[in-house]
C-alpha cells in the first residue's frame, strides 16, 4: 500500500517528511545534525521533541535511535499503551541503511558478525563479554578517482553504532565519521542514512517506506542519483 509524503517544516529551520502513519506509530525522516531525542542538555532542541510539538501528539516516543550525524528513517509511537508492540515491530522489521566509505572493498558482498561492548563515548569490538552483531553489506557503486565507495548496509542487529564499528574494522570507514574513520573533519556529514523500512504493521499487512538519497549525497558521488534502489 502506498502512502502519500507530507513533508513539515520545523522549528529552527529543519525539514522532514512522514511517510506513514496510523493510529499508534508513524515513521518519518530524521535530519542529520540534530538529535533523535532529547539529551542531557533540555534546551538543546531534538528531532522528537520538534515533531511532537508540531504535530500535538505529546506522548511521541522515539522508538528507533539515529545517531546525531545519521539521517533517515525513524519510528515513533503515538500510543503509550502500544510500547511493547512497537518495540517488537522494530525488532521484526528489516532495516537497510546506504551509505559512503572510505576506499573500496575487494568484496561485493559480505556479511559480517561480531560482538560489540559499549564504552565510554564509543563502541568496540570484543571476544566476549559483548552482545552479537550482525550487518549484511553491500557494495552498488565505487569511484577509484575518489577512492569511496557507496553501498547497503542491511542490520539484523540493532547494535549502537553497530554499521559505524564494523565498516571501520573491515578497513572502509564511514565518510565523515570522526570517531571511527578519519579525526580532522574533513566532510561537511556522515554519509549514513536510515532508507528502507520493511514491516509487517498491527493488521498484519506488509508494509515498505523508503526514502530518497540525501540531496547533499548527490555531488559527492553524482551517479548515485541514477542508481537503481530495487535490491
Amino acid at each position: 500500500m502506498n502512502f502519500p509524503r507530507r513533508t513539515i517544516r520545523l522549528k529552527g529551520n529543519w525539514t522532514t517528511q512522514i511517510f506513514y502513519e496510523c493510529d499508534d506509530f508513524l515513521l518519518a525522516e530524521k535530519p542529520e545534525g540534530i538529535p533523535v531525542h532529547e539529551t542531557k542538555d533540555p534546551s538543546r532542541m531534538d528531532f522528537t521533541r520538534l515533531l511532537s510539538n508540531h504535530l500535538q501528539i505529546p506522548e511521541l516516543r522515539t522508538v528507533n535511535r539515529l545517531d546525531l550525524g545519521t539521517s533517515g528513517i525513524v519510528l515513533l509511537g503515538k500510543n503509550k499503551n502500544k510500547n511493547v508492540e512497537l518495540d517488537l515491530l522494530l525488532k521484526e522489521a528489516e532495516k537497510t541503511y546506504i551509505f559512503l566509505c572510505d576506499g573500496i572493498p575487494s568484496w561485493r558482498e559480505h556479511r559480517m558478525e561480531c560482538f560489540l561492548k559499549e564504552g565510554n563515548k564509543q563502541v568496540n569490538l570484543v571476544r566476549s563479554g559483548g552482545k552479537k552483531a550482525i550487518t549484511e553489506f553491500s557494495i552498488l557503486h565505487s569511484d577509484p578517482n575518489e577512492s569511496i565507495s557507496f553501498g547497503f548496509a542491511k542490520i539484523l542487529t540493532g547494535r549502537r553504532h553497530q554499521i559505524r564499528v564494523m565498516l571501520s574494522s573491515l578497513g572502509f570507514p564511514i565518510l565523515g565519521d570522526t570517531v571511527y574513520g578519519k579525526k580532522e573533519k574533513t566532510e561537511t556529514r556522515m554519509y549514513l542514512h536510515s532508507f528502507r523500512f520493511y514491516f509487517t504493521d498491527f493488521l498484519g499487512q506488509k508494509q515498505m517506506v523508503q526514502t530518497d538519497v540525501p540531496r547533499d549525497w548527490i555531488g559527492r558521488m553524482p551517479s548515485i542519483s541514477n542508481f537503481p534502489f530495487d535490491t
